[in-house]
């Protein structure tokens, strides 16, 4: 398998940060794939940059990028996936909501399609928060109908050759906030890519406070699928 960049964007994860990573440099190792792992932090206020230098000592293939200017969730990715090195490109996030034990079935699904998302809603996938499951199982249903290709489009955590994103245009998927994966499902989706969902269980973040607020990101969410619909 070719190598793998999994890109981290973060903001003070410090809780986070180490755990994780040493977490994602476990599976791969032991799946003997061939990875970097890029954090891509906006500058935090707390130690998480201080906390990811120390760990390169013990973490080779830990790299940092510390930005600035124009931060924000999108354009921290798309900084994340120019920077990179691998040919395959894993896009998670860095609370632990994202389980690392599912990048192998990820990688490995990659080889049969173009874009492999991991699914709370497929069997065998789920979410430790269950006051946010059935919320979030209805918001992603209502995109379906409005239609939205697959069951998780919120979903975040996918796997994608870095080929077939710059074909389908960095500018116009990475910006804003969560509202980026939406935009790479539906553009994905528009060009005939095969899209295949894995299952995979969010876990409870270990510390720190989300960013997400699930108020505002229904509302700018559904605006973005009306959007994206008008454009179909």
């Amino acid at each position: 398998m070719d190598c793998v960049s999994i890109i981290l964007p973060t903001y003070n994860e410090e809780a986070n940060i180490a755990p994780l990573t040493q977490e994602i440099a476990r599976v791969l190792n032991n799946a003997h794939i061939t990875y970097e792992i890029l954090v891509m932090d906006d500058n935090s206020t707390d130690n998480t940059a201080v906390y990811v230098r120390k760990l390169q000592k013990s973490l080779p293939h830990l790299h940092i990028i510390v930005r600035k200017k124009n931060r924000g969730l999108g354009s921290s990715i798309k900084d994340g996936i120019l920077a990179s090195q691998g040919s395959i490109i894993v896009g998670m996030d860095a609370d632990f909501n994202h389980d690392p034990n599912t990048l192998p079935f990820l990688l490995q699904t990659l080889q049969t399609c173009d874009l492999v998302v991991a699914s709370r809603f497929k069997k065998g996938g789920g979410m430790a928060d269950g006051i946010r499951m059935l919320p979030t199982f209805l918001f992603n249903g209502f995109f379906r109908i409005l239609g939205m290709p697959i069951w998780d489009n919120t979903s975040g955590y996918y796997a994608i050759r870095k080929k077939t994103l710059l074909n389908l245009g960095l500018d116009r998927i990475y910006y804003g906030y969560g509202d980026y994966h939406l935009r790479l499902v539906a553009f994905a989706h528009k060009t005939k890519l095969q899209i295949t969902e894995v299952p995979t269980y969010y876990k409870k973040r270990l510390g720190g406070v989300s960013k997400s607020k699930f108020l505002n990101m229904i509302v700018s969410y559904t605006k973005e699928v009306f959007r994206l619909r008008s454009m179909a």
